[in-house]
């Protein structure tokens, strides 16, 4: 099994017209497209969808399990205003409704986000082929039984059961990898240096707690000015976790970010400290770069008290919600809690739901990074795919503050 979801290439990507994708490419997509879309539409059929794209208008409809389309807006369900740019970034899987959500551009005439979303997994199903999540999921082990999905490892444990345990529930927890001395130098410097980040220097997220103090909460490049930071991107405990994936992950590409500090104070009132359930992939570009594999060091312990991560596991082979509004467990997957010891590291992959708890006793700090897979890495010095990272950056910013 691979964690190589890929599908699409940037250098193919071409503008797409509204009226030319409705009355040529997509009837032709909906030559049977329709196991794709069973059972989940027999559970879940959304009502009509309208879409405005700069004057053009088209409408989708379901009748029984088929899947209408016609020019006009329909007179009931969703009616969405998108620009050119949107429309054809949505059909080419570099946008979702979470972009324009995030980023402060979503223009919903009737309806709200949920029939946005219902509906932008119906235009993923048909356009990639992939089949809409419902019902159960299937998490074996190499020799066929069932995985223990609150197992953990270490890095003693063998690279197969690791593999294997990651690529089917889509996370890993592995023990003791640093110890408490160098999580206690990366946490002094993180005391050390968090001064020297300031408010809209494009490298730090900021949040307000109840007692009306504004902290930083996330330092980007952290690496640069911490050296006990640094030398675990160096150590060899660090550079092997690449290997689990079997699909040769490598820690490049990242030389302006390659590692954030992250601090989750108690009682945060405004900004993003702690996100809710989302994936990694939840602004698009899914099937350009998909599986990363984000690794969380553990400089302190976390627990349900102190703003651990939880998962939902296989949430990474499911085509769902790339954010969820509504309660998690509506999509049948198990939701995990990841309780971690200070050196502890977990790994997710980029595709895999995750959110982390708000801390209630004792704050919590923990260090981010990611492996990407081969030429994700290369293409990052692409001036264009560099700034559609910036874009979703300064639109998280956005929301933090």
């Amino acid at each position: 099994m691979s964690v190589d979801y890929r599908t699409r290439k940037p250098e193919n990507v071409t503008d797409v017209c509204i009226n030319t994708f409705f009355t040529t490419t997509f009837p032709a997509l909906l030559e049977g497209a329709e196991k794709y879309l069973q059972p989940w539409l027999s559970e879940r059929a959304p009502g009509d969808c309208s879409i405005d794209c700069e004057g053009k208008q088209w409408q989708l409809g379901i009748t029984g399990h088929a899947i209408g389309v016609r020019s006009g807006t329909a007179d009931s369900g969703l009616l969405v205003k998108l620009t050119a740019d949107e429309f054809s970034g949505l059909v080419n899987d570099l946008y979702t409704p979470m972009t324009f959500f995030t980023g402060g551009t979503l223009n919903i005439q009737r309806g709200d986000l949920s029939n946005f979303l219902d509906w932008w997994l119906v235009l993923r199903a048909i356009i990639d082929r992939r089949p809409i999540h419902s019902g159960a999921m299937a998490f074996e082990a190499l020799d066929g039984s069932p995985l223990d999905l609150s197992q953990s490892f270490s890095l003693d444990s063998p690279l197969q059961d690791m593999r294997q345990f990651l690529q089917s529930a889509g996370f890993l927890h592995i023990q003791g990898v640093f110890s408490e001395e160098e999580m206690a130098d990366v946490s002094t410097d993180i005391d050390r240096y968090r001064g020297d980040y300031t408010e809209g220097d494009g490298k730090s997220w900021w949040a307000s707690t109840a007692d009306g103090e504004r902290l930083a909460v996330r330092l980007q490049s952290f690496d640069e000015r911490s050296a006990a930071t640094a030398r675990l991107l160096e150590d060899p405990r660090f550079q092997l976790l690449g290997d689990i994936t079997g699909d040769n992950h490598s820690h490049a590409g990242l030389s302006d970010n390659a590692i954030e500090a992250l601090i989750k104070p108690l009682h945060v009132v405004k900004g993003i400290s702690d996100l809710p359930w989302h994936k990694d992939c939840s602004l698009g570009r899914h099937s350009y770069e998909c599986c990363s594999l984000t690794v969380g060091i553990s400089v302190t312990g976390a627990d349900a008290q102190s703003g651990q991560l939880r998962v939902i596991a296989g949430s990474h082979r499911a085509l769902m919600w790339p954010a969820l509004l509504a309660q998690p467990e509506e999509w049948g997957l198990p939701i995990i809690d990841l309780p971690t010891r200070t050196g502890d590291l977990t790994l997710h992959l980029s595709c895999t739901h995750h959110m982390a708890q708000a801390p209630s006793e004792r704050e919590r700090r923990v260090m981010y990074t990611s492996f990407r897979l081969p030429s994700v890495a290369i293409d990052l010095d692409d001036p264009a795919r560099r700034r559609l990272y910036e874009a979703r950056e300064a639109a998280y910013r956005n929301v933090s503050q």
